[in-house]
């Protein structure tokens, strides 16, 4: 196993090399979503459906599923990753999606420069004591009016799981506490959203929520 784990357990490098080393898989088993409708493509329909003007920030983007999504509703998208082996899959998937290398606890964007934000199960692998952190960093690159969605596993835990002889968390939220926590960080809840897992999805509610950020 790596070792820069913090006290937390939290070993952002063992996430990052998950990531790695699954990247071409996970592609081939998640880079076509949101290609046709269903109910989280309604979601995200109706969650950024008034947007300021300016790009939406595509966090933890994977193989660039949301950022294709994005672009094809005449967004400019920006993925962000950390695992270099997912980038590669974003730009030869998107090859029109803007891509950082970049961890989402660090974002190295300007306060209020990005429309929205999208963080599809990008939050999970992060302990449930970081979790304010992480959306008060997407909530500081948002403009006023800006929209930040979260798309996360459901419940109140944390689960420590063995992944490619590296250890991660995956941490799960309520839809509840999750509204309160972006309330309490000037976001201001919007559509709520949740529903079951599908077939070979991880076994719990899906929670999906959009929150705007108040005007200074």
């Amino acid at each position: 196993m790596e070792g820069n784990t913090a006290p937390d357990g939290y070993d952002g490098s063992a996430v990052k090399a998950v990531y790695e080393d699954m990247a071409a898989d996970y592609a081939v088993r998640f880079g076509a979503e949101l290609g046709e409708g269903d109910t989280d493509t309604e979601f995200l329909d109706t969650a950024l459906k008034d947007l300021p003007a300016g790009p939406v920030l595509d966090v933890g983007c994977g193989p660039a599923q949301v950022s294709r999504y994005l672009i094809g509703h005449g967004r400019t998208a920006i993925g962000l990753d950390f695992a270099p082996g997912m980038l590669a899959e974003a730009h030869r998937m998107v090859p029109s999606a803007r891509l950082i290398a970049a961890d989402l606890l660090a974002l190295p964007l300007r306060p209020a420069t990005c429309a929205g934000a999208v963080a599809s199960y990008s939050l999970h692998h992060l302990p449930r004591a970081r979790l304010g952190t992480a959306l008060s960093g997407l909530r500081y690159v948002l403009k006023p009016g800006g929209v930040l969605v979260v798309i996360t596993h459901g419940g109140s835990g944390e689960e420590w799981l063995d992944k490619f002889d590296r250890r991660v968390v995956l941490s799960t939220c309520t839809a509840e506490e999750l509204a309160d926590r972006l309330d309490a960080l000037g976001l201001a809840p919007e559509v709520i959203r949740t529903r079951p897992p599908h077939e070979g999805e991880y076994p719990a509610e899906k929670v999906r929520i959009s929150a705007r950020r108040r005007s200074l």
